[in-house]
């Protein structure tokens, strides 16, 4: 009876090990897999609203009411992919690590909640601003994820042109708005 609980035991150890290792192996092998092209293409549809929100606000320089329309079409959209960034951020966490890291998880809640304060900044106070903020935390999220080894390296690579762009395009709404 004790013999047949040991081989028992003995063939559950070895399943939960083989079963460790193959999750660790396909981990490997994933991370050196290069994405198929939709990422690159839903990535950048995802930058032609910062695009053309700030073109928006440079054709229309001149006339505050269209100038400050685009600028809060730009600060809605900028809000809403900084939270993006975090859920993202927040995703990967909870995949990569049984305990997930508190700080990491907390640094993922700031994107909606730096968002969100800085569309209603937008409207409270001084409407320009509220890009500067938001450029910050594009930032801030690009220079975490970019430092970041549960990250894939292909995922590390694909967010330097967009960061780039919807941070070019925040300053642009910062200039004509708040200097």
């Amino acid at each position: 009876m004790i013999k047949k609980a040991m081989t028992r035991l003995n063939i559950s150890s070895l399943v939960l090990i083989f079963a460790v290792w193959a999750d660790h192996r396909m981990r490997q092998v994933m991370f050196k897999l290069k994405p198929s092209a939709t990422p690159y293409i839903l990535t950048a549809l995802g930058a032609v609203p910062f695009l053309a929100a700030a073109l928006a606000m440079l054709f229309h320089k001149n006339d505050p009411v269209m100038t400050n329309a685009a600028g809060l079409w730009l600060s809605v959209y900028a809000a809403v992919i900084v939270s993006f960034l975090g859920g993202v951020r927040w995703g990967v966490e909870i995949v990569a690590h049984d305990i997930p890291r508190k700080m990491v998880l907390g640094l993922a809640i700031i994107g909606a909640l730096t968002g969100w304060g800085s569309v209603l900044f937008y409207f409270q106070f001084a409407n320009g601003w509220s890009f500067l903020i938001q450029a910050i935390a594009f930032l801030g999220y690009y220079l975490t994820d970019r430092s970041s080894h549960d990250m894939p390296t292909w995922y590390r690579r694909l967010r330097i042109w967009p960061s780039a762009a919807a941070i070019g395009c925040l300053l642009v709404g910062f200039g004509l708005l708040a200097l």
